[in-house]
């Protein structure tokens, strides 16, 4: 020790300073995540403006992924790995570790599709046999593996208490929010979001569809799928999707609530750009 204290003298650094880098752990907090692989595959395996039975929508080219997906070198590939060997607690930011989350649990979707390709729905007796796969353990993040459901129940409604998160999040089927070309970032992500949101809820066959001549109004059952954050129907979901809705004499109908409240068709088929036109 004694040592030690003449080279820190003669090199006029602290002794604090050396004792602490040597007996601490090195520890580093990220203040980003590189997304550069993500994007890549964003970008060209996410179809922008397609049309499956007659609802305009966002597709995946899976049978694209699925071939890249066999190769251990690939983007997509190396951006599963990137994944399991990061801790998203280590992001600076509330906003960066929800962004992070919606962009896991879009990639898990897909990495459940290609891993059982080819299959025409995440619910597929090929994926589960009961045809529920959101409790199936499918992303390694730092080691540990996540299903979809605790994804999105625990961690993005849960911890984070985040119901914009809806419309980021994308089960790999025709009647979900558009999978977005765009990776979300925290810097960006409720603006993001929100884009999402008006995108998804003007669209009458997945968000919201008016029918005035029988005086009710349908919503998307991803409300009704979420009941710890809407489980008084109107008085939850209105307030929540109406500054989102454009047209300014469906928002005043909206708000009268003077109507019957029940939920869309939900379409499990899934958003293939093999079946786009």
């Amino acid at each position: 020790m004694e040592y030690l204290k003449r080279i820190i003298y003669y090199c006029g650094v602290s002794t604090m300073s050396i004792i602490i880098s040597v007996a601490l752990p090195f520890h580093v907090i990220a203040s980003t995540f590189d997304y550069q692989l993500y994007a890549r595959i964003l970008n060209k395996y996410v179809y922008e403006g397609k049309t499956i039975k007659r609802i305009k929508l966002n597709v995946v080219d899976y049978e694209g992924l699925y071939k890249e997906s066999q190769n251990p070198s690939s983007d997509y590939s190396l951006y599963l790995k990137q994944l399991s060997q990061f801790n998203p607690d280590d992001l600076s930011s509330r906003s960066d570790q929800m962004a992070f989350w919606i962009n896991g649990y879009n990639i898990g979707a897909i990495k459940m599709i290609l891993g059982h390709y080819p299959v025409n729905s995440i619910r597929s007796m090929k994926i589960s046999f009961f045809k529920n796969p959101w409790k199936k353990e499918i992303l390694n993040i730092n080691g540990r593996l996540y299903s979809l459901h605790e994804i999105e129940h625990e961690i993005l409604l849960g911890k984070y208490k985040e119901k914009m998160a809806h419309f980021g999040i994308v089960c790999a089927s025709l009647s979900c929010p558009d999978i977005s070309k765009e990776v979300y970032k925290g810097e960006n992500l409720m603006s993001q979001l929100e884009r999402q949101a008006k995108t998804f809820l003007n669209s009458p066959q997945k968000g919201i569809f008016i029918n005035r001549l029988e005086n009710t109004v349908y919503v998307s059952k991803i409300f009704k799928f979420d009941s710890r954050n809407f489980s008084r129907g109107i008085e939850d979901i209105m307030p929540f999707i109406l500054p989102f809705v454009g047209n300014e004499e469906d928002k005043e109908y909206l708000k009268s609530k003077k109507y019957q409240l029940d939920f869309l068709g939900y379409d499990w088929d899934l958003n293939s750009l093999k079946s786009a036109i």
